[in-house]
């Protein structure tokens, strides 16, 4: 691996980014059907047809740490800029346990207020599954988001979009105790995880990013480096490859900084 400067290519023109976002092949084509039907009702408002009930534009992103949802939601907030679907464009990423309070009216003043903040924006909510284990469920925060969602559409020109994120089991659960707010997400994106072949070029993209070129001998044994973390972790864990990359780009200070001659 050395520095060798290079240019950056436009890889997010046209598609948010989602098709060169190494991996995420299976989750760019479960996006493809409802970012079409979004594209869709954009094109009949330009053409001056009244679209009296919006399509939602909210998701459920299921999966573990480090399996690429906040890179997708990036690239899904791209898109929906590109549509006019948000008047900002940014994503903000906020805790689920940040939304609950310790009282019933606490918890709906943090979810309106965050509601609030992100409007026009995308929203991502990590670890919505950890509300399944509330008290309640999560009932009272999925009612005070229900409204949150519902009064965006019909008093804020529907600015308001929320990625619900976490793991699969628990936050199906979750929706399918709130019918109402699950038919507000329209997708369940699922992200099954990396495999060995995969971490390795998500290794290769994030040392091009970083301003690397790989060797050849290089590249083989970052694969064979990660197939042998993954075998032992078996978490399809893209923090396996940053990882790596962290620790073969402080080796390769270290042999410089060490190879430098003294000063006189």
């Amino acid at each position: 691996m050395n520095g060798t400067p290079r240019l950056d290519s436009d890889r997010e023109q046209g598609t948010g980014g989602l098709a060169s976002l190494p991996g995420l092949e299976t989750v760019t084509e479960q996006l493809a059907g409802p970012i079409a039907v979004l594209r869709a009702e954009q094109a009949r408002l330009q053409a001056g047809a009244a679209v009296t009930r919006p399509a939602w534009k909210n998701l459920v992103f299921t999966g573990g740490p480090g399996t690429g949802k906040t890179r997708a939601a990036k690239a899904v907030t791209r898109i929906y800029t590109e549509l006019g679907l948000l008047m900002f464009g940014h994503l903000r990423e906020i805790a689920a346990a940040d939304l609950t309070g310790t009282t019933l009216q606490e918890t709906g003043t943090l979810v309106a207020d965050a509601a609030r903040r992100a409007s026009g924006d995308l929203l991502m909510i990590n670890d919505a599954h950890a509300w399944d284990e509330l008290p309640d469920r999560g009932r009272h925060l999925l009612r005070c988001l229900y409204q949150e969602l519902t009064g965006s559409r019909d008093h804020s020109d529907g600015q308001l979009a929320v990625i619900l994120a976490g793991r699969p089991s628990p936050l199906r659960d979750l929706l399918r105790a709130s019918p109402a707010l699950a038919a507000r997400f329209p997708a369940v994106i699922d992200f099954p995880g990396y495999t060995a072949g995969q971490l390795t070029a998500i290794f290769a993209a994030l040392a091009d990013d970083a301003g690397f070129t790989l060797t050849p001998e290089a590249a083989r044994k970052a694969a064979t480096v990660l197939a042998q973390a993954e075998a032992g972790h078996g978490s399809g864990n893209a923090r396996l490859a940053v990882r790596l990359l962290g620790q073969a780009t402080a080796s390769q200070a270290r042999r410089i900084t060490t190879a430098a001659p003294s000063p006189d």
